[in-house]
């Protein structure tokens, strides 16, 4: 399920979303996508580090992604991050 929000951005943000557009030759939403995927990502597999160092538990991560702990084992699988 995709919904629509609308955000201000600092000026750092916009000209570095500006840059990805131009770059990659991709219309400004992507651009905008793309950040905030990698953004994500990079926070789940850092969760999963923590995960796996013991740090945290598997329901905690789940939590801390606003996922139910049965959706985290699908984005896990979706980014070939292992469970143990």
């Amino acid at each position: 399920m995709a919904t629509a929000i609308s955000i201000e951005l600092d000026e750092h943000l916009f000209r570095f979303i500006t840059y990805l557009q131009k770059s990659k030759r991709i219309p400004t939403r992507q651009a905008t996508i793309d950040l905030l995927k990698a953004g994500y990502h990079q926070e789940v597999r850092q969760l999963h580090n923590q995960y796996l160092k013991g740090e945290i538990t598997f329901r905690r991560m789940a939590k801390e992604l606003g996922l139910e702990y049965r959706q985290l084992y699908g984005l896990l699988e979706e980014l070939n991050l292992p469970l143990a």
